[in-house]
């Protein structure tokens, strides 16, 4: 079975105006589209459009079209991105826990029928009630810019850029661009976002994970160890939000009204 479970952590560092940084321990799935039904199957802690402890809802994912997970992203890149080959669709995500999740953001790798990839999708959710999908463009492995400082960086990961269109965090307005570092999971998964200003990085996001087998009895364990980290995700970004505002003082930025057309506004 493709599908995996990661256990890891999310750091995320500001760089300018201020340094602020932090970083939590979580656990989250990679999941072959095409295993979900398996899963259901034979994960009796995993639900695909059942409720479960964990469960995986098509709705939940990408637009409000009907269809399933993979269905609709298949169609959204024959949308935007004609003629890309998908065979195999790996999803990013925290799945629903005891009926609730927020993602701040899920990671689709999507494979042709030799394993290469052929396109990468970043869905990112606000808690404003939004989502955007960005389908950003691969331009090859280069270095950071100045004022990164992960010391494992890879200069040869994949990398994929895209102007920021969305708005997440009010401490941060929409100048920039996103370069997103794409390693093809294997043994553990190391995804890094860098938004980057004037050739420096502002604000790098990491998601860091070692892979281990999807089993009923590895879910446990993580449900277990981290019963509240599914339902800690907003609290938390209140809680560093307070600490930007309050602590030191950023600028806010209102929201703007979105613009984009990959831009969606989920229904209540």
């Amino acid at each position: 079975m493709k599908s995996k479970l990661f256990a890891g952590f999310v750091e995320h560092t500001r760089y300018q105006p201020v340094k602020h940084q932090f970083q939590y321990h979580l656990y989250f799935y990679g999941l072959d589209l095409d295993e979900l039904p398996l899963l259901d199957r034979k994960n009796i802690l995993f639900g695909y459009n059942r409720r479960r402890p964990a469960t995986v809802l098509d709705a939940d994912y990408l637009d409000d079209r009907p269809g399933t997970i993979k269905e609709k992203l298949l169609r959204i890149l024959s949308e935007k991105q004609p003629g890309t080959a998908v065979s195999s669709v790996l999803m990013i995500t925290s799945a629903r826990y005891l009926n609730y999740a927020f993602n701040p953001v899920s990671f689709y790798y999507c494979f042709d029928k030799h394993q290469n990839v052929t396109a990468m999708v970043a869905e990112v959710n606000n808690t404003f009630g939004e989502r955007h999908l960005y389908i950003p463009e691969k331009t090859g492995g280069t270095a950071r810019p100045p004022n990164t400082q992960l010391s494992n960086q890879k200069t040869d990961d994949p990398i994929y850029h895209t102007p920021k269109v969305f708005h997440v965090s009010p401490f941060n307005n929409l100048e920039g661009e996103y370069k997103f570092h794409f390693p093809v999971p294997a043994d553990e998964l190391d995804v890094r976002i860098d938004l980057v200003r004037d050739n420096a990085t502002a604000f790098s996001a990491r998601l860091w994970g070692a892979a281990l087998p999807l089993s009923a009895l590895n879910l446990f364990y993580k449900m277990i160890r981290y019963p509240m980290a599914p339902h800690l995700t907003k609290p938390r970004i209140f809680l560093e939000a307070a600490r930007l505002y309050f602590g030191k003082h950023l600028t806010y930025h209102n929201k703007p009204e979105p613009t984009s057309p990959m831009t969606i506004k989920r229904k209540r």
